[in-house]
């Protein structure tokens, strides 16, 4: 062979490699954009502004200039809360806080009217209530990390807190997160829970020979939000048919915060069921142990400039369970069936009979 067709050969044997392994990895994206025009007193657009984003949780800042028509858009932008920050001479700094950024959303601030006055002067609001998304048709829904604080769920398993949502139909719930080998999706909107689309921070969480699973279990204390895209969004983010469930896990903020749990289930706090009372059965082992923590906050280096820019988070989850199979009454052959005798089953069978 020549060296030519030798080397040909290698290239296209590591083109197939890198092809296999990168076909599973259907990645999305949760971040999203946020946009405005800035104005004057009167409406009329303010061309060349500083515009400052800035989150509110690690002080990380992004810094752009409005265009001719006095619009900004901040793409590629993380889930989070921020404040915009407008700078422009001859009018007072103007700041709004509490912009809240859900995963995958455009959200439009709208118009920002400075006033006029000196850059010593700051004018601050605060962003409230629930904006309504102009830069998008798609229709959404969301469970905040509030919710998932509030709201009990048996094994803490976040897609049955999507029975919180409405259109959401769901079986009975689970004993633990995850089950064992991982949790079911539920139907969304009348549609097929294998048509559903998980992904965990972008990354797709389906069983890839079960597309009902969700395999990939986050602990209830490691999520941010979760958003579910209904129909109506952009195409990026459908693979399947039905909704796309992103959920959001948590990142470390310039303060330190930390967490630590132990949820306990045993069956002294159960109720026997009426045939085991009838059968004078005690309750049967029912114990369920999940301890847990969490840790996040700034990378602390000798380099204190690394300390605003370096950020972790971490979660631990342990289970302890013991939940045998319930007690049932079984038929087991008698001693002249396992001998072969085949009339032993029927006059047993017909003591049976009420007379």
């Amino acid at each position: 062979m020549s060296p030519s067709f030798l080397h040909w050969t290698k290239r296209l044997a590591v083109l197939l490699i890198a092809l296999a392994f990168a076909a599973p990895l259907m990645a999305q994206t949760v971040s999203g954009t946020i946009s405005g025009s800035v104005v004057d007193p009167s409406g009329q657009v303010i061309p060349g502004a500083t515009v400052n984003l800035i989150n509110e949780a690690t002080a990380d800042s992004r810094t752009m200039l409005t265009n001719d028509e006095g619009s900004f858009v901040f793409t590629a932008v993380q889930p989070g809360t921020y404040t915009v920050k407008v700078e422009q001479v001859g009018f007072a700094i103007f700041e709004r806080k509490g912009n809240k950024l859900t995963a995958n959303e455009h959200l439009s601030v709208g118009n920002l009217a400075l006033k006029i006055g000196e850059m010593s002067e700051t004018i601050t609001t605060t962003a409230e209530g629930t904006p309504v998304q102009t830069d998008s048709t798609e229709h959404s829904a969301l469970v905040t990390s509030k919710q998932l604080e509030l709201v009990s769920i048996r094994g803490r398993d976040v897609t049955e807190l999507l029975r919180v949502l409405p259109g959401v139909t769901y079986r009975e719930q689970g004993e633990s997160a995850g089950n064992g080998f991982g949790s079911g999706s539920p139907n969304i909107q009348g549609g097929r829970n294998t048509w559903n689309t998980f992904n965990v921070d972008g990354l797709r969480g389906n069983d890839l020979g079960s597309p009902n699973v969700f395999s990939s279990t986050v602990s209830f204390d490691a999520i941010d939000e979760v958003k579910v895209l209904l129909n109506s969004y952009q195409a990026e983010y459908g693979s399947n048919s039905s909704a796309a469930v992103n959920i959001v896990t948590k990142s470390g903020t310039s303060d330190y915060h930390g967490s630590a749990y132990w949820y306990k289930r045993h069956e002294k706090f159960n109720a026997n069921n009426f045939f085991n009372n009838a059968n004078n059965v005690k309750r049967p082992r029912y114990r369920f142990n999940t301890f847990g923590g969490t840790l996040g906050g700034p990378v602390w280096l000798p380099n204190e400039k690394l300390k605003d820019k370096l950020f972790f988070f971490y979660s631990l989850e342990l289970a302890q369970n013991q939940n045998p199979q319930p007690l049932r009454q079984v038929t087991v052959p008698t001693e002249l069936e396992r001998r072969g005798d085949p009339w032993a089953g029927m006059a047993r069978r017909r003591r049976r009979l009420p007379r």
